[in-house]
C-alpha cells in the first residue's frame, strides 16, 4: 500500500517551484504527491508577473474528493504551500479541521517571491495567524517570513539566534505544533535551521553554506519534511534529511 502526502499550493509554469517542486520532493522520498492547485501564476523563476486565484469552493472540493478515494491510497500527511488570499487561507483552514486529528499538517507561508512580489497581504497573513497557525500546523518560514508572522525586525533574526529561538516561540504561541526555521537568509559559512517543537528543547541543524540559488527550494523542503513525516519518521531527521536533500540540489547547479 502506497503512502501520499496532499499538496495544496500553487502552479509556477517555470516547473521550477509550486505544485511540480514538491511532487519532485515527494518522489525523492518514496512518497507520492496528489497535488491541488490554488493558484496559477504568471512567472519566469526570476519575476513573478501576476498570481490568478482560483475560486476556494473549486479546490477544495477536489481536496475532498481526493481525501474520500484515499481508502486504498491512505494521506499521511498533507503540505500547503502558496494560498493567493484570505479566502485561501480559511479555506485551508477547514480542510484541516476535516483530516484525521494524528495527520501531520507542513504549512510553508509563502508570502512573497524572492523578487519581493507579494504573494499573500495583509489581511491573508491575519488570516493565517489568526485561523490556520492555531490548528497545530507545523510551519516552515525562512528569516523573512518569520520576521513578518512573529513580528521581529529581520536583522535582528539575522544576527542573534536567541531572537530566532523567540521568535518561533511566539509562533508557537500563537498555536503551532513545530517551527522549522530555516536560516539561508542569514550571513556566514554556515547555516543553522531551527526545529522547535512543543514542550521540546530546541534543536540546531547547522550545515555548511553551498553558494547559488534553488529557484522553489522552499517548495522542496517543506515537502521533503512532509512526505518523510507521512512515512512515519520524526521531525528532527526529517527535517535533517529534507537540508540535506536540498543543500545537494544547490552543488548539482
Amino acid at each position: 500500500m502506497s503512502i501520499r502526502v496532499l499538496v495544496v499550493a500553487g502552479h509556477d509554469p517555470s516547473h521550477g517551484a509550486g505544485v511540480d517542486a514538491d511532487r519532485e520532493a515527494a518522489w525523492h522520498f518514496g512518497v507520492e504527491a496528489a497535488c491541488i492547485v490554488t493558484a496559477r501564476t504568471d512567472q519566469d523563476g526570476v519575476r513573478v508577473r501576476s498570481v490568478g486565484a482560483r475560486p476556494a469552493r473549486e479546490w477544495l472540493a477536489e481536496a475532498r474528493a481526493e481525501l474520500v478515494a484515499a481508502e486504498e491510497a491512505p494521506f499521511g500527511a498533507l503540505k500547503s504551500g502558496l494560498l493567493p488570499d484570505a479566502d485561501a487561507v480559511r479555506t485551508l483552514a477547514r480542510l484541516v479541521d476535516e483530516l484525521p486529528r494524528a495527520m501531520p499538517v507542513v504549512v510553508d507561508p509563502v508570502l512573497a517571491a524572492s523578487g519581493g512580489e507579494v504573494f499573500l497581504d495583509d489581511a491573508g497573513i491575519d488570516a493565517l495567524l489568526a485561523e490556520l497557525v492555531p490548528r497545530g500546523v507545523i510551519l516552515t518560514p525562512n528569516l523573512v517570513e518569520a520576521a513578518r508572522l512573529a513580528g521581529v525586525e529581520l536583522e535582528r533574526l539575522e544576527r542573534e539566534r536567541a531572537a530566532r529561538e523567540a521568535a518561533a516561540r511566539t509562533l508557537l504561541e500563537r498555536g503551532a505544533s513545530a517551527v522549522l526555521l530555516k536560516g539561508g537568509h542569514a550571513a556566514g559559512e554556515e547555516v543553522a535551521d531551527l526545529v522547535l517543537e512543543r514542550g521540546l528543547a530546541a534543536r540546531w541543524l547547522v550545515h555548511p553554506r553551498v553558494p547559488g540559488r534553488l529557484h522553489g527550494s522552499g517548495c522542496r523542503f517543506a515537502s521533503a519534511v512532509a512526505a518523510q513525516l507521512a512515512l512515519g519518521k520524526e521531525l528532527v531527521p526529517s527535517t535533517r534529511e529534507a537540508g540535506r536533500w536540498v543543500t545537494e540540489l544547490l552543488r548539482q547547479l
